[in-house]
């Protein structure tokens, strides 16, 4: 639902409120024993978050998510006073990253309503864990610095470095998958994208139009979408670089759940 970055940042926000006003709010969403002890407003903030990052499956008061709840609600009081909200922008004052951190996890502010960007099964914080999970457990530490960089990037606003960031993420990665797979070193990322679909296992589906050879496969236009103008980062804006990271995580999720599953069946 939320990730944790956003949570912090929310629950940082509220803390400007009064001690009761904080009491108050907490008690009725039934996490009072959570925060009661806390010293100080920011701790107790801290420790609503640490809750709702723990307990990720709560129930809210209105029988839905209750870290989507709250932060609606929380969110819905500071959108209405614009000394901390700048409509123009979409910007909270104090906390500039939150808009993307919000848009990263699927979601808008909308005529001064949260709203879901997409209503589908598609969870990003999810598939981000599961992604570098598995990062991690092939020890892919430089394609995952990479990553890291663009999603780091996107959260500063700066669209031509993400972008940067998620091409070579791309190459390093599908680079390192077609080493380990056949042995062999490549030239070009091309190369190495190439052999994808012709190894033995592929991570790439000649059967399923994902790589025909011609460009027009679905991982030769992912590779061209990446980069439209080239080797150059090309402009782009908020929009188009969250729609980047998006295919970027959806495609090569699935590339990694292959590999992982050849790597298992090999080891056994």
């Amino acid at each position: 639902m939320f990730s944790r970055a956003t949570l912090v940042d929310v629950f940082s926000l509220f803390s400007n409120q009064s001690h009761s006003a904080l009491d108050k709010f907490f008690f009725k969403y039934g996490i009072e024993e959570y925060t009661i002890s806390a010293s100080n407003k920011e701790n107790k903030a801290l420790a609503a978050a640490r809750y709702l990052i723990d307990n990720p499956d709560s129930k809210g008061i209105l029988g839905g998510n209750m870290a989507y709840e709250m932060v609606e609600e929380i969110l819905g009081f500071y959108i209405e006073n614009e000394y901390y909200y700048d409509r123009e922008s979409g910007e909270f004052n104090g906390y500039p990253k939150l808009k993307r951190l919000l848009l990263k996890d699927g979601i808008e502010i909308r005529d001064g309503q949260l709203v879901r960007m997409v209503d589908s099964t598609i969870n990003y914080v999810e598939n981000e864990s599961l992604l570098l999970k598995l990062l991690d457990k092939y020890n892919l530490s430089t394609a995952k610095g990479h990553y890291t960089q663009a999603v780091n990037a996107f959260t500063r606003g700066e669209w031509a470095a993400c972008n940067s960031q998620i091409r070579t993420f791309v190459e390093e990665i599908l680079s390192k998958l077609a080493e380990d797979v056949t042995g062999n070193k490549y030239r070009t990322s091309h190369e190495a994208r190439t052999v994808l679909s012709q190894s033995s296992p592929k991570l790439f589906y000649p059967e399923l139009n994902e790589w025909l050879g011609n460009g027009t496969g679905y991982f030769e236009t992912f590779w061209k979408r990446l980069h439209p103008q080239g080797s150059h980062p090309g402009l782009s804006s908020e929009n188009d670089s969250m729609f980047r990271l998006n295919i970027l995580q959806i495609s090569i999720l699935e590339v990694m759940r292959r590999y992982d599953d050849y790597k298992t069946e090999s080891n056994n």
